[in-house]
């Protein structure tokens, strides 16, 4: 049987569900987190623009968000300090990324409102 990873101390603003370490979830501009299953299946049903160009930012996001659990998971790895950073840098950057892509997705759905 897999074991599920822990909690985050985070509830899922749209589902009202726990978070947990191994779910792709991001945060919004109104402070809130949200999965990212629950944020994309809202956002393509409030969309104010196609939702193939909904779907390019979306799909997106998801992979930013899948590339920081990835980071995670590899720093334990990594023994050298000088490379431990640069491995925390790459993770920082992909949340910054997946913060503008939130932003992006929420600005052209209203996901929100």
């Amino acid at each position: 049987i897999m074991s599920r990873a822990p909690p985050t101390k985070w509830t899922c603003d749209i589902c009202k569900n726990t978070i947990y370490w191994d779910e792709l979830f991001t945060f919004t501009s109104k402070k809130t987190v949200v999965h990212y299953t629950c944020f994309r299946e809202k956002a393509l049903k409030t969309a104010k623009v196609d939702q193939d160009q909904l779907t390019a930012i979306l799909d997106s996001l998801e992979d930013e968000l899948k590339m920081i659990v990835v980071y995670k998971q590899r720093l334990g790895k990594i023994k050298d300090d000088e490379v431990k950073k640069y491995m925390e840098q790459a993770e920082k950057d992909a949340e910054k990324n997946s913060a503008m892509l939130t932003r992006a997705v929420e600005k052209l759905s209203g996901v929100l409102e």
